[in-house]
């Protein structure tokens, strides 16, 4: 899933004229944490209770960086891998919708300034799809 997710990111950035962006494993770990916080009754949000702020969390998982950047968003799916996948990526649709002033996730889907990325695509037992993609320079 998570490949067919950047694929379809990547694609986005190449259509806008931006490189593509590299899966970092490291940033992914800190993806999924904080996926997991959600799902574990956080709700959608970028900071949960206790957690580390956004650089810190980074910075603990191994990455270093300049620049961050995060999007996270929530969805529905039946429980198959192509529904999941299909729920990230419109998710990822309705964010390079956005337009200005409101347009920050679209921002971070197409900052040329971001070269690495993490995600994490979690489905919980309610049918409810979580989805955080993280940005580094």
């Amino acid at each position: 899933m998570i490949n067919a997710v950047l694929t379809h990111i990547n694609a986005a950035r190449t259509a806008n004229g931006v490189a593509t962006l590299t899966l970092s494993p490291q940033l992914s770990t800190a993806s999924e944490a904080h996926n997991a916080l959600m799902v574990g009754g956080c709700g959608l949000s970028h900071q949960c209770a206790g957690e580390a702020g956004l650089g810190e969390r980074f910075t603990a998982a191994g990455v270093s960086w300049t620049a961050a950047g995060e999007n996270i968003g929530q969805g529905n799916a039946s429980n198959t891998p192509a529904s999941i996948t299909e729920a990230a990526n419109g998710l990822t649709d309705l964010m390079l919708a956005e337009v200005a002033p409101n347009d920050g996730h679209r921002r971070n889907l197409l900052n040329p300034a971001f070269k690495r990325i993490g995600l994490a695509v979690t489905r919980g037992s309610d049918g409810r799809v979580w989805f955080t993609q993280d940005f580094v320079n």
